[in-house]
This record gives structure tokens, C-alpha cells and sequence, in this order.
């Protein structure tokens, strides 16, 4: 039984060695994406986001306000306007992402205790953009009004400046960020993008992989041909993602706080479940163009559906008890854990029996599909066939 199984995965490595695509797909592809990406999110945060600024009040608190945003470097401060109204224009042809508006006797009203209203604006339809420019401006207009606070109570009352300051602070907070202190979006994005191009490359090669080849007839030939496939899609699938793991972690900086083996291990269950899949979608389906679309539409939109970009929380409850059943859902938050915050499989246990079952199941259903494909294929029942077979012999 080893040596049909093994003749099967040394057969499809001859293909693959002789065709090259395999190779391409597998592992080409994805490093060099992986390579893009990281060099694209390089700088790790979002810097230089255009800016304009419209101070209709002009005095020496408007300025310091102003000047702490243009010496940020989150923002790039390009356009300094008379009126408030060329700034919906400015907006609307994406000369600027962000916006301030300083009401005219904005310093006066501060120390007249009017509370005057800074208005911020930010461009909705980037919400990434959005998100983090609003987060630091928040930051700077939090802190210059502590600030503004503080020395007016000092000035009014006549307090020492740590008395004033316990006034104005009535209580005290700090923020931390774990696991990804600098809100890098390398750390979130490059792990389950190249994963997901990586699973769509596997899903999609099984997909196929019957319809490139002769199946055997027999029923014992056709299992360990099967099992042979799904075998080197898996296989070959956790090699290039540990390939291109590595890759994150060695050149662009991404932690790897989890142990190698484990990560190892969880990247080997997930690539043959997805492998299992691929392969039962081969054996079901007769035409390799369907059997391709098919698969590429059960596994390229994974990356949103499993909740990797939006989470599985925020959706209706029928996607999240469809989440549940895809291969990704176990793999892509597992894989994040383990080497942002160097968590161990031990956790994961669940998800591994989740994958083991998987693979089962539609290994199963693989070859049901295969031996009954192959009975239909022919007039003459498989039992009658098979017993002629042997009488000629």
C-alpha cells in the first residue's frame, strides 16, 4: 500500500518537474507577491497623508495647533486656505485626505471658557486613511488641550502646577498596544494575504489534478491515487508557505515569537485540508475549466469571508456559521497567534481535530466520487467489470 502511495506523489512530482507551472504557482507567484508586499508596506504606518488647513482665527494658539500637525509626519500639510468652502473642492478631487477648520476667534473664545470647536474632516472613502489619521489627530488635539487646560486652571486659581495639573487630569489613562506596538499593518496584512494566495494556488492545482492524467480503474488504485494527490498538494502547500514565512520574518521584520515545528505543523494541516478539498472537487467534477472556477470561487474570496480583514463578529449570523466550515477560518487567526504573540498550538488543538476531520471527510467523499465516476463511465457494472477483468487475466 506505502509503495502505490508513494508511486502516486513520485508520479506527480515527474509532472510537475516536467511542466513547471506547479512550481510557478506554488511557489514563484507567491514569493514574489510576498516580496511586493513587503516592500510595500515597509514603512509600516501610514505617513504624509495630504492635509489642508483653513485658520480663520489666525492668532498665536491657532498657529501652534497648526504647526504641530504640519511637523507630524503623519500628515503633509499642503494647503493653507482663506475660506472653508474650497476645501469640499479640494476633497472632491482627492487633493487631500484629511481637513481642519479653526473658527474666526477661536483663541478668544478659548479664554473666555466658550469651549469653541475645532472641526476636523476626514475622506470616508479610505477608511484605512481615515482611521489613521483620525487616530493622531486625536492624539494632538487631546494633548494641546490637556495643555490649554492646565495653564488656564494655573492662571486663574493661582495653583502650583502640580496641584493645577491634578485638576485637570481628574484621572489618569495610558494606552498600550500589544503584540504590535507600533500598529504596523505588515504585521496584520502580509501573514494571511500570502496564506490566502498560497491556499488558492493549492485549491486550484488539486482542483485540476485529476483531469490531467489517467485515473486508474481499479477501486484500490484509484484510493491510493487519490491519497497520492492530496499527499503532494499538502505537502508541497506547507512548503511554500513556510518558504514564504520565513521571508516575512527574515527580511521585512515580521515577528516570530511562536516555535517552528508548531507553526510548522499547523501550516501542514491546513495545506492538506485544502489539498482534500481540491482533489474530491477533481474527482466530482468531469470538466477542468469548471473544476477550476470552482474552486477558485470556494477559496479566493476566503481572506474577507473567514472574517481576516473584517471580523466574523461584525457579520450577520449566516456568515459567521459559514466562516466556521472553511479550512482558512482554523488557519489564517492561528497562524497571526503564533507569531505575533508566540502562542502554542496547545491552544489550537480544537482546530487541528477541525482540519483532521476535514481532510477526512472529503477524502472520502474524493474517492466515492472517483470509484462511482468511474462505474457510470461504463455499461457495465464495476463488480461485472472488474469479474471479466479477472477472467481474461
Amino acid at each position: 500500500m506505502i509503495r502505490s502511495l508513494f508511486i502516486s506523489v513520485k508520479d506527480e512530482w515527474l509532472k510537475a518537474v516536467r511542466e513547471k507551472m506547479i512550481f510557478a504557482i506554488l511557489f514563484i507567484i507567491p514569493i514574489l507577491v510576498n516580496v511586493l508586499l513587503g516592500v510595500e508596506l515597509s514603512g509600516n504606518q501610514i505617513k504624509n497623508i495630504p492635509m489642508a488647513v483653513c485658520d480663520m482665527d489666525n492668532s498665536s494658539l491657532s498657529r501652534t495647533i497648526v504647526q504641530q500637525f504640519t511637523e507630524n509626519e503623519t500628515f503633509d500639510v499642503k494647503y493653507y486656505l482663506e475660506s472653508a468652502s474650497d476645501m469640499e473642492r479640494l476633497f472632491n478631487e482627492n487633493k487631500i485626505r484629511a481637513g481642519m477648520i479653526i473658527p474666526k476667534d477661536f483663541d478668544d473664545d478659548v479664554m473666555a471658557l466658550k469651549s469653541p470647536t475645532i472641526m476636523m474632516l476626514y475622506d470616508g472613502s479610505s477608511m484605512t486613511v481615515a482611521s489613521a489619521a483620525k487616530t493622531r489627530a486625536s492624539e494632538i488635539l487631546l494633548t494641546l488641550k490637556t495643555g490649554i487646560l492646565l495653564k488656564q486652571i494655573q492662571a486663574r486659581l493661582d495653583l502650583p502646577k502640580d496641584v493645577a495639573q491634578k485638576i485637570a487630569l481628574a484621572f489618569n489613562f495610558s494606552n498600550r498596544t500589544l503584540y504590535n506596538p507600533a500598529r504596523g499593518y505588515k504585521n496584520f496584512l502580509n501573514l494571511g494575504l500570502c496564506a490566502a494566495l498560497i491556499q488558492s494556488g493549492i485549491g486550484i492545482l488539486a482542483a485540476t489534478s485529476l483531469r490531467r492524467v489517467e485515473v486508474p480503474r481499479r477501486a484500490t488504485q484509484k484510493i491510493f491515487h487519490l491519497l497520492g494527490k492530496t499527499a503532494f498538494y499538502g505537502t508541497m502547500g506547507t512548503a511554500s508557505l513556510a518558504i514564504n514565512l520565513y521571508i516575512q520574518s527574515r527580511y521585512f521584520d515580521i515577528p516570530f515569537r511562536g516555535r517552528m515545528e508548531e507553526v510548522f505543523f499547523l501550516c501542514f494541516a491546513f495545506s492538506m485540508s485544502v489539498a482534500a478539498l481540491g482533489v474530491m472537487i477533481s474527482a466530482l467534477i468531469k470538466y477542468e475549466l469548471l473544476a477550476t472556477v470552482v474552486a477558485a470561487v470556494v477559496f479566493v474570496p476566503d481572506t474577507i469571508l473567514v472574517g481576516y480583514t473584517w471580523p466574523v463578529m461584525a457579520m450577520p449570523e449566516i456568515y459567521r456559521k459559514l466562516a466556521y466550515y472553511l479550512p482558512f477560518y482554523h488557519f489564517a487567526d492561528n497562524l497571526r497567534d503564533m507569531m505575533l504573540k508566540g502562542l502554542s498550538i496547545v491552544y489550537m488543538y480544537d482546530d487541528i481535530g477541525w482540519f483532521a476531520a476535514f481532510s477526512m471527510v472529503f477524502i472520502i467523499m474524493g474517492i466515492t466520487a472517483s470509484i462511482l465516476s468511474g462505474c457510470l463511465s461504463h455499461k457495465t457494472p464495476c463488480a461485472e467489470r472488474e469479474g471479466e477483468k479477472g477472467a481474461s487475466l
